[in-house]
């Protein structure tokens, strides 16, 4: 009592211990004093506790024998179940466990708190004592503790018995634990049972064998008046059907059937029970039945029982619930047979109809789901895309996205008929862009049935790109998909897309018209299919075939029918062609390197790869990769034309000229890739100026060290990617680039893959000005369409007038691939003038270890590479009125 009443007044430790007689011995360990309480003496129980409390964690090891010698000598019921709940908490704590494990007290404490289990009746105490040695880490059980633990599990207490599963299933292998948890599948309390088949379920999990006779009682489980048991009889059903699948079910009609399509109607008749967590668990667990009969997968679709789930007796027909009205009472509704036989449960007939139709979005989800994954039938994919079709008018936009990806995962062995494409084109007014293009992706994958759909494809899309011009990327892609699948149906719309008029000539049609480009997109795909549609071109349409193609090389197949009406042997240029130019460029530039620097005969070489990039949009990743790199050499040579004594009188003179060399040089390494020989050149360029530096600027520019740190780095990325390292890095010596890229057969290699932005929306408008109160913000909605980019490194810079920048790096909201979407806020004090914002997609570099220097040179921890085109917006933050 007065230990803890003086250190409530600030006392120090050494004080405390000095005053009090309560304590018997003193310890330090680790610099932390702990406490060994006596039993014998007088302190009071509530003090007792508060002590308990108040010591630290690192010391509960060594006062917890004495905690349990003491709580087996309190008499008093409620003293000894708090003081004991007490100690439970505290030894929750994960570093207990091993200090536990690593002394020898761990089974005396166990054999204590037996004995207070054995002599306390109440059931309140035995509860937190088999919950405190569910917390001690596992130890040997002797013969004793499971005697116990089978006393405890015959409790009539429900939380006592549940707690004994817990730790029996914690102790003992499953081999010896599954015998005792069947016993408790038929017990009366729920939890009880929940918590058995838990352990089953867990013990399925880590592969233990379940046996056969357990099936029974999980599927009596499935009618338990519980939602939890029912909820872990469904997630373990699945276990058991893997385990027995060769298992034969006899029903009492004396029919026979296999265990795995038993257990599908099982399930089947739980979409409908009242519990959503059931339902929706349900929704999902069947999804796994993908061995499942086609005809059993159809009856889920269907709310009354098929002809074919019935057996009538004595050789009757089976009968139809409905008239289809085409034969003349052919087909008329049976009356009942006596003694006819249901195949499928009636009360699991449309279990997917249910699940569509249910009112909560979890378990229409998971649905839509399990019939995507059961679609791989062909039969009930055919059946199952009306059902999915009518998913796309679902309040829930998530269930929306998951309906039309599932139409997509079906849509190659299935057509998409003229009624269900009313509503798949009713879904392209949506506003939100994850809708448009998944359905952009859907229509560029589905086969269409008839003539009418696809003029109804072609005018939707066209007035989708009026509405939403941000869209066109995502259109194009569509309209190849609908003339590459449907391209019959395209020669017949052929005249009518191109505007063929029998007497009337036409004028010729604008290029820049992107409702013109996404016609001749849909035209050129089908045409690769139907040499006829050739015959109805204008004579403008072969040229506009070369534009388009050059402006758009991946969405425009090669045809060379209209090579041969152009009269031409090539209408588009090979890339390899073109990349063996790029490779001759650099290296003549190389060679010039080498005899003296000219930086002005330098300079032509990044003409003269300007030029070839207007040959083809194919290979703007390799004259972007011929650029760059050039360009690099050519600011080193700069640097070394600076005079020396200017450098001398302080590195802060071209310290901006060193840090646009960083960013180049990460830019190189981050945005392009491809191979491993494209990463090995960057990081080779990268030594390379780190050595310049060294050695031409200022030695403590970049130290020795960190010129040796990098060497090694590069040499271990060698190593790791089985890579060749240059002699000159390995043995330490200087690195020459220009010998070592002229030594290359190719330095530009067809391979390279650049990493790209480009800005759907906002576009560039300077005649508009976006006035808002400079104490508020104005939000501009960025849409952007990536390559090779990952979206969490991904963010926009501002730059305001006077070059202040800043990085707006929001959460994501998009889940579609290749796409960037965020708001960004745009604020400032009041200007007298509008003024102009540049904004650009950037992504993030971040410096290794080895690049301390590039680091220091550049004065940041990381770098936000521009990988778009800027677009600018007029702004004028005004004074609020």
């Amino acid at each position: 009592n007065q230990w803890y009443q003086r250190r409530e007044r600030g006392m120090s430790f050494t004080e405390v211990v000095q005053q009090c007689s309560t304590v018997t011995e003193l310890y330090n360990v680790d610099y932390t004093p702990t406490l060994s309480l006596s039993v014998q003496e007088t302190t009071t129980q509530s003090n007792y506790i508060k002590i308990i409390r108040s010591i630290d964690v690192s010391s509960v090891v060594d006062i917890l024998p004495s905690v349990v010698e003491h709580i087996h000598g309190c008499r008093v019921k409620l003293e000894r179940l708090e003081l004991i709940q007490e100690t439970r908490r505290k030894l929750q704590d994960p570093r207990i466990a091993e200090e536990l494990s690593a002394g020898n007290i761990l089974n005396p404490i166990l054999t204590q708190l037996l004995d207070i289990f054995t002599s306390d009746s109440s059931q309140s105490v035995q509860f937190e004592l088999i919950s405190i040695i569910c917390v001690l880490p596992q130890c040997h059980l002797t013969e004793r503790v499971l005697a116990k633990l089978h006393s405890a599990a015959l409790s009539s207490s429900p939380l006592i018995r549940r707690q004994s599963l817990m730790l029996v299933m914690r102790t003992l292998p499953y081999s010896v634990s599954l015998k005792f948890l069947f016993a408790y599948l038929d017990d009366d309390d729920p939890r009880v049972r929940t918590t058995a088949i838990q352990k089953l379920y867990s013990a399925a999990e880590h592969g233990c064998d379940i046996p056969y006779s357990v099936y029974q009682k999980i599927i009596s489980s499935l009618s338990d008046s519980h939602h939890e048991v029912r909820l872990h009889s469904v997630r373990l059903l699945p276990h058991l059907v893997r385990q027995h699948r060769a298992e034969i079910i006899t029903q009492e009609s004396g029919r026979t059937m296999a265990l795995t399509h038993h257990t599908f109607i099982q399930l089947c008749m739980l979409m409908r029970d009242i519990n959503t967590g059931v339902r929706a668990e349900t929704a999902r667990v069947l999804g796994t039945f993908t061995d499942v009969d086609p005809e059993y997968l159809k009856q889920t679709l269907d709310k009354k029982v098929r002809a074919n789930m019935r057996i009538v007796p004595g050789g009757a027909k089976g009968k139809q619930e409905f008239s289809c009205g085409r034969k003349w009472g052919g087909d008329a509704p049976i009356k009942a047979v006596l003694g006819e036989i249901n195949i499928f449960d009636p009360a699991g007939c449309g279990a997917f109809v249910h699940g569509m139709e249910d009112e909560y979005s979890e378990v229409r989800a998971n649905t839509v789901r399990t019939m995507c994954a059961l679609s791989s039938c062909g039969e009930f994919g055919v059946e199952a895309m009306p059902h999915l079709v009518d998913m796309l008018n679902d309040e829930i936009q998530g269930v929306r996205l998951l309906a039309i990806s599932s139409l997509q995962s079906i849509s190659q062995n299935v057509l998409l008929h003229e009624d269900q494409l009313e509503t798949v084109m009713s879904v392209l007014e949506e506003s939100n862009v994850e809708i448009r293009h998944s359905l952009h992706q859907l229509l560029s994958t589905c086969k269409l049935d008839s003539l009418v759909a696809v003029r109804r494809v072609l005018r939707g899309l066209l007035d989708n790109l009026k509405k939403y011009p941000q869209d066109k990327s995502s259109i194009f892609k569509c309209v190849r998909g609908v003339g590459d699948n449907n391209g019959n149906y395209v020669a017949l719309l052929a005249p009518e897309m191109l505007s063929k008029h029998p007497y009337l000539s036409q004028t010729e049609p604008s290029t820049d018209d992107a409702s013109y480009v996404a016609t001749m997109i849909l035209v050129f795909n089908a045409a690769q299919h139907n040499s006829i549609i050739f015959s109805m071109f204008h004579s403008y349409t072969p040229k506009h075939y070369v534009y388009i193609a050059s402006l758009l090389p991946d969405l425009v197949p090669q045809l060379p029918q209209v090579h041969k009406i152009l009269k031409s042997s090539d209408a588009t240029t090979d890339l390899t062609s073109i990349t063996g130019s790029l490779n001759v460029i650099v290296k003549q530039f190389l060679k010039l390197c080498q005899t003296g620097p000219n930086v002005g005969a330098m300079s032509k070489a990044l003409d003269d790869i300007m030029k070839i990039q207007k040959c083809s949009s194919k290979i703007h990743a390799q004259t972007k990769y011929a650029t760059l790199l050039v360009g690099l050499i050519i600011q080193l040579f700069k640097l070394l034309a600076l005079n020396r004594k200017r450098l001398a009188d302080g590195l802060h003179r071209v310290h901006g000229k060193i840090k646009d060399l960083v960013y180049d040089l990460c830019l190189l390494e981050h945005t392009f890739s491809g191979s491993v020989n494209v990463c090995l050149t960057a990081k080779l360029t990268k030594f390379y100026c780190l050595q310049f530096l060294h050695k031409h600027i200022s030695s403590s520019a970049v130290t020795v060290g960190e010129v040796s740190a990098y060497r090694s780095h590069v040499s271990e990325y060698c190593i790791s990617n089985n890579v060749t390292c240059p002699i000159q890095i390995t043995e330490c010596k200087h690195f020459d680039l220009f010998n070592y890229l002229c030594s290359q057969s190719t330095v530009v290699s067809p391979e390279i893959q650049h990493s790209t932005a480009t800005i759907l929306a906002p576009q560039t408008n300077r005649d508009r000005v976006n006035e808002f109160p400079s104490h508020l913000s104005h939000s501009v909605q960025v849409e952007a369409e990536t390559e090779r980019a990952a979206p969490t490194t991904l963010a926009v810079k501002l730059r305001y007038p006077g070059d202040r920048e800043v990085i707006c790096q929001p959460a994501l909201r998009t889940q579609l691939n290749n796409y960037y979407q965020n708001t960004v806020f745009i604020g400032s004090n009041s200007w007298s003038d509008p003024g102009i914002v540049d904004l650009a997609i950037v992504s993030e570099y971040s410096f290794e270890k080895s690049e301390a220097a590039l680091q220091r040179l550049y004065g940041k921890q990381k770098i936000w590479l521009r990988i778009s085109d800027s677009v600018q917006i007029k702004v004028h933050p005004r004074i609020p009125r």
